[in-house]
């Protein structure tokens, strides 16, 4: 906070320092304490003006959560809270960015909410892809006979919704019937895909709860259906464990204080005998010695140049093209053993030379990569003879970007290393050209191809002629003290353990017989672009949850399991996917694809496993779209099933045809009002969550 001066960099050339004696630094922990601080007050103001409005915040982002009997009344409180909200900020120098400003209803209404909420000059919608349509969720505790559909509601005179499970295991009577709640926020929940098109609520409960709830098909794991399956649910919708999600957020946390540069107090939390020192060394699982950062007085500009072209075919025939002075190939390698290593290779008349280096088995393909970059700009400094041009093809972009920063980080030891030798290289030859450049993996560049090779024998094969073993003290042909374990091999392994506990909390929650836990974390793009309600046909069928007579028969909703197209005993997924004749046609089609995709015939196929296998997705999706499969059951006697789950769910289902029905038809008239092509569009973008793979 004090002593502290501002420089100005412009074209890598830094101006003389100033002194600084107002503000704190950028990234200073006291900033968010002050912020807080500071704007603390508006929540009392704005509450107090507006009532019924409650406040949340997390460092600059502000939320306002009201509920009312309508959409309307929600958007005239919100905007009265806006209002509030912006007189305050008048007053105590406080500007707020209008433009951010978005706004989510939870409701139990189908149609989209037509109010604007006002947020000074801008009107600012209801976002449809955050907004939500909450339906209704039976209480546990309730009997089985009461009634949760509005109709049977109005029928038998009850004037209430049974209140929801909530997260932590207690009751909620906030979500009234109809009442609806907003919340506008700056970053919202974006899912398209319904696995269920019902909302499900689980929930562990501390010591002292009734042991029931932590047991798969427990009631106090499911909302609606009898012996749900959270651990497909979990699966299949991306959310994870809380306990998981906790102690994932520990090993993050201390993989960002083992990140900090040497000297930095907080990183010596890690380790340290106390109770958060301890608790953050078992949950990193490591106690050895780990990579260091270093904080530079003053950050170092890479006097070479880094060249990536936009097309791989470019950027191929760059690495092929002959060029004058020395030209070198770098590549690393990460066996599944977790060995690593890295070669760097030129062509020495019609052979290659070289160097390989295996680093042991605590090291990433990532620093594998950096390290080569750096031994290879160090190979050309040693020469006797300084070449007048020096080129480095390497197929790691994310290294290539390193070399380009000195900032404290992972592999942050190897730009530094590239540093010293470039300025070797320079003063050994004025005017010398350096250039590291992106050559794309595997497409035939022979140098590619030979540094791969050399690359795999240096990480698996280390004991060989021609190894060298990188340790702590350096390059050697003995073993010595293995380095110091990389900041991004123990980030890959705190990924690593996320997953498998997530899978670990799943598998046991999950039917091994219904549903197969999928093999990657990757969600199927195929049905996450699908449409809504044939995404919710394809999970409810993937977790044998479907309206299949089987399922049907055993939630006593119908007297037998018999097929209602063909008569057979037991309507069972395979039955309907493999050999009702009702479906013989698309069925045909179906496994066509199948064999086409995957090499295999029906006959090796259960339904589980083909809706487990990314790669007949688009075919099941194809064969559910033309078919009724999962979706039409023939109408039964109401009085045989009086107070059921499934009876419930397929009145909802009727309600929710009627309502979709009227907004088709209120877009047909939007479309002939603003002219052809101008209406709704056909399909929603692909959310966000579904297009990213794998999630810190």
């Amino acid at each position: 906070m004090s002593d502290r001066q501002v420089k100005l960099v412009l074209d890598g050339k830094t101006g003389e320092g100033n002194p600084v004696d107002t503000g704190i630094p950028q990234g200073s922990p006291v900033a968010p304490i002050l912020f807080t601080t500071y704007l603390s007050g508006i929540f009392d103001k704005v509450e107090e003006a507006v009532p019924g409005i409650r406040g949340l915040s997390f460092v600059d982002d502000i939320s306002w959560w009201a509920d009312g009997t309508d959409s309307t009344a929600v958007a005239a409180k919100l905007s009265a809270a806006a209002a509030a909200s912006i007189e305050w900020a008048a007053e105590n120098g406080v500007a707020f960015d209008y433009g951010k400003t978005e706004a989510a209803l939870f409701h139990k209404k189908r149609s989209a909410p037509r109010a604007t909420v006002a947020v000074g000059t801008n009107n600012v919608p209801f976002n449809k892809e955050a907004t939500r349509w909450l339906g209704l969720a039976r209480c546990p505790a309730l009997p089985k006979g009461t009634p949760c559909h509005p109709n049977e509601r109005r029928q038998k005179g009850c004037d209430k919704t049974p209140a929801a499970n909530g997260a932590d295991g207690t009751h909620t009577s906030q979500l009234q019937e109809g009442h609806d709640s907003v919340c506008p926020v700056s970053h919202h929940v974006r899912r398209r895909a319904a696995v269920e098109r019902r909302l499900c609520h689980w929930h562990a409960r501390a010591g002292g709860g009734n042991p029931a709830a932590d047991q798969p098909g427990s009631p106090g794991n499911n909302g609606l259906l009898p012996d749900n399956q959270p651990g497909a649910l979990s699966m299949e919708s991306g959310l994870r464990a809380a306990t998981a999600q906790l102690e994932n957020r520990q090993r993050r946390f201390g993989l960002r204080l083992l990140s900090l540069p040497l000297g930095d107090h907080a990183r010596q939390v890690v380790g340290a005998p106390t109770e958060i020192g301890r608790r953050l060394t078992n949950a990193l699982a490591h106690g050895g010695p780990t990579e260091s950062t270093v904080l530079l007085e003053k950050p170092e500009t890479l006097e070479a140049e880094l060249l990536q072209e936009e097309e791989e075919a470019e950027a191929k025939a760059e690495a092929e093209r002959t060029r004058p002075g020395l030209i070198m190939f770098t590549d690393g390698s990460r066996l599944d053993d977790g060995a690593t290593g890295y070669s760097v290779v030129w062509k020495r008349g019609l052979t290659w030379a070289g160097a390989k280096v295996h680093m042991g088995n605590n090291q990433e393909a990532y620093d594998a990569e950096c390290a080569a970059l750096a031994h290879a700009l160090e190979l050309a400094a040693q020469r006797s003879s300084t070449p007048e041009r020096v080129t480095i093809f390497s197929d790691a972009q994310a290294a290539i970007r390193r070399m380009a920063s000195d900032e404290p980080g992972p592999g942050q030891q190897y730009p530094l290393q590239a540093r010293k030798h470039i300025t070797t290289l320079r003063r050994a030859r004025r005017g010398i050209v350096i250039e590291i450049r992106w050559c794309p993996a595997h497409k035939g560049v022979i140098g590619n191809e030979k540094a791969d090779e050399w690359a795999k024998i240096a990480a698996g094969q280390p004991n060989i002629h021609g190894v060298e073993l990188l340790n702590s003290s350096g390059r050697t042909e003995v073993r010595a003290a293995p380095l110091p374990r990389s900041l991004a091999d123990l980030k890959r392994e705190i990924s690593e353990k996320k997953w498998a506990e997530a899978r670990q909390w799943a598998g046991g929650r999950a039917s091994k017989t219904k549903y197969r836990m999928p093999k990657s974390q990757k969600p199927d793009g195929a049905v996450a672009d699908s449409t809504k309600r044939l995404a919710s046909r394809y999970y409810q069928l993937k977790t044998g949850h479907a309206r299949t007579g089987q399922y049907l028969h055993w939630a006593k909703v119908r007297p037998d399991a018999q097929c209602w197209w063909c008569k057979c005993p037991s309507q069972t997924r395979d039955h309907l996917f493999k050999v009702c004749p009702e479906w013989r046609t698309q069925q045909k089609i179906l496994w066509a694809e199948v064999l086409k995709e995957t090499k295999r015939w029906k006959s090796r196929w259960t339904v589980r496993d083909l809706l487990a296998d990314g790669r007949c997705g688009r075919a099941v999706l194809d064969f559910l779209a033309s078919t009724d499969v999962g979706r039409r059951v023939p109408l039964v006697d109401e009085e045989d099933n009086a107070g059921s789950e499934v009876s419930e769910w397929e009145l909802r289902e009727h309600q929710e045809r009627q309502e979709e029905g009227e907004e088709k038809a209120e877009a047909l008239g939007a479309e002939d009002e603003m002219g052809a092509g101008e209406g709704l569009p056909l399909f929603l973008p692909t959310p966000d969550f579904m297009a990213a793979a794998g999630e810190d």
